[in-house]
């Protein structure tokens, strides 16, 4: 494992062999399209001049590129609980938050088609950015690579101006752990144009799946890292599984 949304782990994932990543991105103060999961600087895995960030830390949509440059996610403080539950982490020094074009151009080079899945990082806390603009820009920065994109998110008003945009523009909807009956939530779903429903893992049974295929959805599963899980959701068929452990989802292949 390579630092997460680093340039280091979509290296490393194209040089393995795998399908395709996914990735979380957001826009910073200036409009740039970055790659990168907290909505804040996480202090967990964050260093500035040398020493890991502590404190209240700024938000992401509140800083410039520029500005986001000057900090190193390369190698998470070993200390953390995040090291803690990422034991096969391999540090990387000297690495920074990258722009989604950049990981774009990384993927173009793939000698094997490489799908990215590129969730719209926001949600209704005020530490977001705005969902509309995220999709636009994103949209506009995935237009030459819509063939190999899934646009996912648990914010679905991005995914929705995306399908207004480029209509052609695949949308899995993303949801949480849900209870109950699913039937309303993934009609929905397909009322919105989506093309697919990203599920947490354990919504992923084979009724609430073969619903959503019944109603013109391709049904894709997160995240999903025990080797017990990855047997039963590829005994599903499902379209896409997102894992930690794509070694381990390899060596049941």
């Amino acid at each position: 494992m390579r630092p997460e949304n680093t340039l280091a782990a979509f290296n490393n994932a194209i040089a393995r062999g795998y399908d395709g990543a996914e990735l979380d991105v957001q826009l910073s103060a200036d409009g740039v399209v970055v790659v990168h999961h907290d909505l804040r600087l996480n202090t967990e895995l964050t260093r500035h001049a040398g020493g890991w960030i502590s404190g209240e830390t700024p938000a992401i949509k509140d800083m410039s590129y520029a500005a986001l440059q000057a900090f190193d996610i390369g190698r998470p403080d070993p200390a953390s609980a995040y090291v803690r539950s990422h034991p096969k982490l391999m540090a990387v020094e000297g690495e920074r938050i990258p722009t989604l074009e950049a990981v774009v151009a990384r993927a173009k080079e793939a000698r094997a088609p490489f799908w990215l899945f590129v969730e719209l990082k926001t949600s209704a806390q005020a530490d977001s950015g705005d969902p509309i603009a995220l999709a636009e820009e994103a949209l506009a920065v995935m237009d030459s690579y819509l063939d190999r994109t899934i646009f996912v998110g648990f914010d679905w008003r991005g995914l929705a101006r995306v399908k207004e945009l480029a209509p052609g523009a695949p949308c899995w909807f993303t949801t949480d752990k849900l209870q109950g009956d699913l039937k309303p939530i993934l009609d929905g779903i397909a009322n919105a144009k989506a093309n697919g429903w990203f599920a947490e893992k354990t919504n992923a049974t084979p009724e609430n799946v073969a619903y959503a295929r019944d109603i013109g959805l391709k049904v894709g599963a997160w995240t999903v890292n025990e080797p017990a899980e990855m047997k039963k959701l590829k005994a599903l068929e499902l379209s896409a599984l997102c894992t930690d452990r794509p070694d381990l989802l390899h060596s049941l292949e």
